[in-house]
C-alpha cells in the first residue's frame, strides 16, 4: 500500500499536465491597481533617479577630465547612473519587463583600428 501511494504521488508530480501552469486571467481590479500604482510610484522614484542621473553625469565628466580625457573612466560612472529605468510602468509591476534602475545596457567595444607595423608591434 505504501509503494502504491508513493508511486501515485510521483506520477502526479511528474506528469506533464501537472507541470503546465496556466497564467491567471488579469482581473479588472488588478489592472486598475497597477495603472494607479505605477504613476504614483514613478512620482516618488523619478525625482530620485533624475538626481542620481544628473549627479552621475557631472561626476563622470569630472572623472573623464581628471584622468586626462579617459572616456572609459567617464563611462564607468555614466553607464550605471545615467542609464536604466526612469519610470515604473504597469509592465514592470507585472514582471513582464525588468526594472533596471542602474543599468546602462551592454558596453560597446572600441572598434579595432589599424594594426601598428614594425618590429615592436604587440597584438594581444
Amino acid at each position: 500500500m505504501r509503494r502504491l501511494v508513493i508511486g501515485l504521488s510521483l506520477l502526479a508530480f511528474l506528469s506533464p499536465g501537472m507541470s503546465l501552469a496556466q497564467q491567471p486571467e488579469p482581473s479588472m481590479g488588478g489592472e486598475l491597481a497597477k495603472g494607479v500604482a505605477s504613476p504614483v510610484l514613478s512620482l516618488v522614484y523619478f525625482p530620485v533617479k533624475l538626481a542620481v542621473g544628473i549627479t552621475g553625469g557631472i561626476l563622470g565628466g569630472i572623472s573623464g577630465w581628471g584622468t586626462g580625457g579617459n572616456e572609459r573612466a567617464a563611462e564607468g560612472i555614466w553607464r550605471p547612473t545615467v542609464g536604466g529605468s526612469y519610470f515604473i510602468t504597469p509592465e514592470v509591476l507585472d514582471g513582464k519587463k525588468p526594472f533596471l534602475p542602474f543599468d546602462g545596457g551592454p558596453t560597446a567595444q572600441p572598434a579595432p583600428g589599424p594594426a601598428p607595423s614594425g618590429p615592436m608591434s604587440y597584438q594581444p
